[in-house]
C-alpha cells in the first residue's frame, strides 16, 4: 500500500506517478467507478429521559426557540454516492475471462484463478473509490484466494492500493498481515536532490557569469535548495521570483501562500521524531503537505504563517546553505594555494620547516608549517 498526502492528489503529481506505473507491462489498473447516487432519508429523534413533562420551568424556552414541545421536522434526504460495481467486478471486465472454479459466483476466486492476471500488478486508485471497505476486501481476500490455489508468491497477482488516509478503512492499517502486505508513506520520499531540480531554473544563465556573480548565484542556489527543503512548491516559487538577495528572501516566502493554511501545526518535539512514518501529531501538516523528512530531518514548510521560531529558524538554514556553498570553494582554494607554494618555494627551505618542531611549555611537539 502507498500511503500519500492529500496535497500530492489534489496537485496531481500522485495521479503522474500511477501513470508511469501504469505504463509498464506487468500492471493492470483497475477502471475508475461508475457512481451511483442515491437518498437516505435522515429522521433525527429526540428522546428525553422522564419525557418533555419532566423538563423543569428554568430549563423551558420562554422565546419559542428550541421548545421541546415543538415536534422537531425531519431534515430532507442525505445523498449518498455508492459504486456501481465492486473493484472485483471491474477487474474481471478487464480480465475478459471467466475460468470454471469453485464458487463462481465469487469475483474475487476467478481473479486468483486467472492465467493471465499471475504475475502481474493490480493498481487501485483508492482516492477515485466510494466504498473503503470495498478495498480492503480486495486486500486481504485476493491474497487468502491465491494461497488457497496453491501458488507461489510470484505467481500470484500483487496488489498497490495507492490511497489517502481518509480513502481506507481504520482498521485496515492495523490488522493487515505484515508478512504479505507491505505499508509504504509518502515520508522522506522526496530529499535534496529533487528540491534542487525543481530549482535549477535559479541557475539557469548563471554558469556563464563572472566569477563573483557565479559565487553569489551558486550562495544563493544552495540557500534557496536548504531553506525550502521537502516544500517542492515554495522551491519553485523562489526559483522564478526571488532574486537571490538575502535581504529579499524573507519578503518572498511570506508572499507564498499554501492552499492550506488552517493545518494545526505540530509542537516542536514532534519534529524530533524520524522514522519510516510521520508520528501520530505530524499526520495533519503532513496531509497538507507541510511537513515532511527530508535529508534525514523533519522539516516544516518555513511558509506557514505563525509559525513558531520561524525567523530563527530562516537564519540557521540560510546559514547552512552558504556554509554547504562556500565550504567547497574554500577548500579547493586552500588546496590550490598550497599547491602553488609547494611548487614556487624552494624545496630545501620546505624540508628545513618540516623538520623544525617547537615544544611548548606542556611539552608537547608543535610544527612550524
Amino acid at each position: 500500500m502507498w500511503l500519500v498526502p492529500d496535497d500530492l492528489v489534489h496537485r496531481g503529481a500522485a495521479i503522474d506517478l500511477l501513470g508511469v506505473l501504469e505504463a509498464r507491462d506487468d500492471t493492470v489498473r483497475v477502471p475508475a467507478p461508475e457512481v451511483r447516487v442515491g437518498f437516505q432519508e435522515f429522521r433525527p429523534t429526540v428522546e428525553l429521559a422522564g419525557g418533555i413533562g419532566a423538563l423543569p420551568d428554568w430549563a423551558r424556552s420562554s422565546l419559542g426557540v428550541l421548545d421541546p414541545d415543538e415536534p422537531v421536522e425531519p431534515e430532507g434526504p442525505a445523498p449518498t454516492t455508492k459504486n456501481a460495481t465492486s473493484v472485483a467486478e471491474r477487474l474481471l471486465q478487464v480480465v475478459g475471462e471467466a475460468t470454471s472454479v469453485d464458487h463462481a459466483d465469487e469475483p474475487l476466486a476467478l481473479l486468483a484463478a486467472s492465467n493471465w492476471l499471475r504475475g502481474k500488478v493490480v493498481v487501485i486508485c483508492a482516492w477515485d473509490e466510494n466504498d473503503p471497505e470495498d478495498i480492503a476486501s480486495v486486500v486481504t481476500r485476493l491474497t487468502a484466494h491465491s494461497k488457497e490455489r496453491g501458488l507461489t508468491p510470484a505467481e500470484r497477482p500483487r496488489v498497490l492500493v495507492a490511497a489517502r488516509l481518509g480513502d481506507l478503512p481504520g482498521w485496515l492499517l492495523e490488522q493487515v498481515d505484515s508478512i504479505t502486505t507491505k505499508v509504504h508513506w509518502w515520508w522522506g520520499a522526496c530529499g535534496r536532490l529533487d528540491t534542487a531540480v525543481v530549482a535549477s531554473r535559479f541557475q539557469r544563465g548563471r554558469t556563464r557569469a563572472p566569477r563573483t556573480e557565479f559565487i553569489r548565484g551558486l550562495i544563493a542556489f544552495e540557500v534557496l535548495v536548504e531553506v525550502a527543503g521537502p516544500d517542492l512548491l515554495l522551491a519553485d516559487c523562489l526559483a522564478s521570483s526571488w532574486d537571490g538577495r538575502m535581504a529579499t528572501l524573507g519578503e518572498q516566502i511570506d508572499a507564498f501562500k499554501h492552499t492550506d493554511t488552517d493545518v494545526l501545526l505540530p509542537q516542536r518535539h514532534a519534529l524530533r521524531s524520524g522514522g519510516d512514518r510521520p508520528a501520530a501529531e505530524l499526520r495533519p501538516a503532513w496531509m497538507a503537505g507541510m511537513v515532511d523528512l527530508w535529508d534525514g530531518q523533519v522539516r516544516m514548510s518555513p511558509a506557514l504563517q505563525g509559525k513558531p521560531g520561524q525567523g530563527e529558524e530562516i537564519t540557521a538554514l540560510v546559514w547552512r546553505g552558504q556554509n554547504r556553498a562556500l565550504t567547497p570553494l574554500i577548500d579547493g582554494c586552500r588546496a590550490q594555494l598550497e599547491k602553488q607554494i609547494r611548487a614556487r618555494a624552494n624545496h630545501t627551505v620546505i624540508a628545513e620547516l618540516l623538520r623544525e618542531h617547537r615544544v611548548n611549555g606542556q611539552g608537547r611537539e608543535r610544527s612550524t608549517l
